[in-house]
């Protein structure tokens, strides 16, 4: 489910949901902060984490925050990837 300011995410998913998330992001005017609620999330595809990276890129070179809320099983992955610190804090 996608509001303005947070978008909740599924239990999955899968490369072929990426594009859609992508395309939502690319059409909205971006705020001074946005919320993903990943916290009902186990598993990603590997092309979602290049989809976060690139979203806290985008809204933090204009002066946005973006808040990333992780599930025990992201956060590990995260974590893995030394990703932690970027995308988290």
């Amino acid at each position: 489910m996608i509001q303005e300011n947070c978008w909740t995410f599924p239990k999955e998913i899968p490369l072929e949901e990426v594009p859609q998330y992508s395309s939502r992001f690319e059409k909205i005017e971006k705020p001074a902060s946005l919320q993903f609620d990943l916290s009902q999330t186990e598993w990603i595809h590997s092309s979602f984490i290049g989809f976060l990276i690139y979203a806290k890129h985008s809204i933090s070179s204009h002066g946005g925050k973006l808040y990333i809320i992780p599930s025990p099983s992201v956060q590990r992955i995260l974590h893995l990837m030394n990703l932690n610190d970027y995308l988290l804090h």
